[in-house]
């Protein structure tokens, strides 16, 4: 069981940690855990680089680079006329107007160069060992896919005709599809990736426009970490949990051939951007605004499309989060899909209104991790504000089980 640990998540707040102290946290993680690779964030001054590679190198750990990649990271903006476009025709931004929410389309002319010459720019410190892609992904469109589901931009269409697919039909079918209760029904059962469920009746051009996003993300990573391997660097890459995946572009057995790992999104406490009760309940939501049927009824149906154990009441999954069925769930789907290891990302910060954890809920979730035999665990989303004590949790599971050498499929450091 390999052990991976998010630090500094990119900003003005960590940029202004003093390099002792970071050093300091890191040394003191490292006295709890046997921790493999350190993921550190973006756009951070030369002497904190510095301070976490001294760490790490001591340590003998792996130091990643933290970064995203279609979406602004605070130095790289993305021009407003690179935003992806919506099912509607308007600009999907973020409802906050977070920057680092704001996603490029990775087929706009002009995106390519520039955020693959940024990347380049971050690369070239030699602090790292490897790269760890974020936001390698559209715009989730659970909220509300008659306005997020994207791309529809001139640069798309064009792609998209040069691989047999009409999306100016496809998006004024789409647009009258998801106006039914029924069309929304079937969408969403096309977002959803169960792969035990039985063949059900699809939209064929829903299913194609989701295998276009899928390739079109899986071409531009490729891009990305080949100009990272030719730095003789390893990569990682940050994906949503593997049934909600395909929502947002990602095909993991397709993004697998472009990594050394990947790590699943496979937030069950945690209620923020790409966590499962947050999708989850963005997909509720928006089938209810137009459904006869009570929210128990919606999730139920939600339960057979995604094949998990769910709460009947929104407001449980809101408070507590998903069984830890779910989270073993997950890890067996990623497992499954990936020729490359599977890691789980696992949420142990407190943050008001986004998580709330208790020991117990921890405890049951590291358990379920550890039954459902993952390839490793990724601690999000940053060491600076996860309790010493819940790194004591993680290690009086896994310690007695972590062993040195490589994991399934050659993860290694």
């Amino acid at each position: 069981m390999k052990i991976f640990v998010q630090f500094l998540e990119g900003g003005p707040d960590s940029a202004r940690l003093p390099p002792r102290e970071a050093r300091n946290l890191l040394r003191s993680a490292f006295g709890r855990l046997p921790i493999d690779n350190v993921l550190l964030g973006w756009n951070l001054p030369p002497a904190l680089l510095e301070a976490c590679a001294v760490e790490c190198d001591r340590q003998h750990a792996a130091l990643y680079l933290w970064q995203p990649l279609l979406a602004g990271d605070g130095v790289f903006e993305p021009r407003p006329g690179w935003r992806t476009i919506g099912l509607n025709g308007i600009p999907v931004g973020d409802p906050k107007d977070r920057m680092e929410f704001t996603f490029v389309c990775p087929n706009r002319v002009g995106v390519r160069d520039a955020v693959l010459d940024h990347l380049d720019d971050v690369l070239a410190g030699g602090f790292f060992q490897g790269v760890f892609l974020d936001r390698i992904r559209f715009p989730s469109p659970a909220e509300n896919p008659g306005r997020n589901l994207a791309c529809f931009c001139e640069d798309c269409r064009r792609a998209a005709e040069s691989a047999g697919v009409d999306l100016a039909f496809a998006q004024n079918h789409l647009a009258l599809l998801l106006q039914t209760p029924e069309g929304k029904r079937a969408a969403v059962r096309s977002f959803l990736s169960a792969p035990r469920r039985p063949p059900q009746p699809c939209d064929d051009w829903l299913e194609r426009l989701l295998a276009f996003r899928c390739r079109s993300i899986a071409a531009f990573v490729a891009d990305a970490a080949g100009l990272a391997r030719a730095r003789g660097l390893k990569v990682g890459l940050d994906c949503f949990s593997p049934t909600l995946a395909r929502m947002v572009g990602q095909d993991l057995a397709e993004l697998a051939a472009h990594c050394d790992w990947i790590k699943g999104m496979t937030y069950i406490r945690a209620y923020g951007p790409a966590s499962i009760p947050f999708e989850l309940l963005g997909l509720t939501d928006w089938i209810r605004a137009s459904d006869q049927q009570d929210e128990s009824q919606i999730l139920a149906f939600l339960a057979d499309a995604a094949e998990w154990d769910l709460p009947p009441h929104r407001e449980v999954i809101r408070r507590e989060g998903l069984p830890s069925t779910v989270l073993a769930e997950e890890i067996g789907r990623g497992r499954d899909a990936c020729t490359r290891p599977f890691l789980a990302g696992i949420e142990l910060v407190e943050m008001p209104g986004v998580a709330a954890l208790d020991p117990e809920r921890i405890r049951a979730d590291l358990e379920a991790l550890h039954a459902a035999a993952a390839d490793g665990i990724v601690l999000s989303w940053d060491l600076r504000f996860i309790p010493a004590a819940r790194l004591e949790m993680v290690n009086g599971l896994f310690s007695r089980r972590h062993r040195p050498g490589e994991a399934r499929k050659g993860l290694m450091n």
